[in-house]
């Protein structure tokens, strides 16, 4: 990698002076530096255009980052080129459709938040009725579901940058599901709780 770096810049005419920085003086730039998305997967782009043409349009890709999203306005854990914001979870979603395929071990926490803001969209999930997240989509927040629909994993996931993660490799053979979910206060009164 140095070499190829080093050809580079000769190359292109490049004077590259490299400095070493302690880890305590950088500490922001080391601890983001060792972050490994384990649920580094995604949909394809033929099974967003599915869920598109079914209930969208959407508006906005809320798990997202450079090389995924499946919209151009779409929200990062951390800064991207051209990201709307970074953090789905400090996000205003009123009058956006939201296209949601979020980490596996936040999707409790998902849920909450798109309860907290009203919010309107397609939640993409594996179809494990044994997971912790599968209690609050099949009683607490039943009555919000407005639709649903079941795919082959391998069929519509692919794998994202990391190719350690089981989610979009050709080892996944569970199943997806998207749902359908509205937050809106016409729901909000259907369901007590």
């Amino acid at each position: 990698m140095a070499r190829r770096i080093f050809y580079i810049c000769i190359r292109s005419g490049i004077h590259l002076e490299v400095q070493w920085i302690p880890r305590t003086s950088n500490r922001q730039a080391d601890h983001t530096s060792r972050l490994i998305d384990t649920d580094d997967w995604q949909i394809t782009e033929e099974f967003f255009l599915f869920l598109d043409c079914l209930w969208g349009p959407h508006s906005v890709d809320c798990f997202a980052n450079y090389y995924n999203h499946k919209l151009p306005r779409y929200f990062s854990r951390f800064w991207n080129p051209n990201c709307l914001d970074i953090d789905f979870f400090f996000q205003s979603l009123r009058g956006e459709n939201c296209l949601l395929v979020p980490p596996v071990g936040i999707i409790p926490r998902v849920l909450h938040y798109l309860k907290s803001q009203q919010a309107v969209g397609t939640l993409v999930v594996p179809l494990w009725p044994s997971f912790h997240f599968w209690p609050l989509i099949a009683h607490k927040y039943s009555c919000y579901l407005v639709a649903h629909t079941i795919h082959i994993g391998n069929e519509v996931l692919t794998d994202g940058k990391n190719f350690n993660s089981l989610m979009g490799s050709d080892l996944f053979t569970g199943n997806i599901i998207a749902f359908r979910l509205k937050f809106t206060d016409q729901f909000i009164g259907l369901c007590v709780h």
